[in-house]
């Protein structure tokens, strides 16, 4: 079946889109790569966002505590970069035109999945990684912290929006396989 002008002028937008989604995960997922290793070797800037961010007022500086906070990082770190490949791998799908197919669909899902486990993994890296920096210290000045914040509780409303608009993309796929079978 040969697709219209105007078919064929969006499926290009599409497909430009797609190609631009996927140059951003493949960034952002060279910055997951490299971020924690350089923010956990550098005592400085770990001490900075430690007192400014997360509240620590005494802390370990040593390796080994920082490499137990790089631990805790690569945490959040490994979710968030299954997070791109899914969004990589959605638009993999749409760039080929595949917009109403069950594998869109399921990526979708996947991609929705991917930022609900990172609401969880965000909190927890962070817990770990102030634990790494005051296990060290002594008793009474050892610190177990646990927040949410307002960037984890978007990052929860869009995993919900991204879960419905794949069943919606599952319904709409297999209605679409179902006309396609008429045809």
């Amino acid at each position: 079946m040969k697709k219209t002008p105007q078919a064929q002028d969006a499926q290009r937008r599409i497909a430009r889109l797609s190609r631009w989604v996927r140059l951003v995960c493949a960034l952002l997922g060279l910055l997951m790569l490299g971020m924690p290793a350089l923010f956990w070797a550098q005592p400085a800037w770990v001490e900075s966002v430690a007192r400014s961010e997360w509240g620590l007022s005494a802390l370990q500086l040593d390796g080994l505590a920082r490499l137990g906070g790089l631990g805790a990082s690569l945490l959040s770190s490994a979710v968030a970069l299954w997070a791109l490949w899914q969004v990589w791998q959605l638009f993999g799908c749409l760039g080929r035109g595949e917009l109403f197919s069950q594998r869109t669909a399921q990526y979708l899902q996947k991609s929705g999945a991917a930022l609900l486990l990172l609401v969880l993994a965000l909190p927890l890296s962070r817990t770990l990684a102030v634990l790494a920096l005051t296990l060290g210290n002594p008793a009474g000045k050892r610190m177990l912290v646990l927040n949410l914040d307002f960037n984890q509780l978007a990052c929860l409303l869009a995993g919900l929006v991204l879960l419905a608009l794949a069943r919606v993309m599952h319904e709409a796929a297999r209605v679409a396989d179902e006309n396609a079978s008429f045809v």
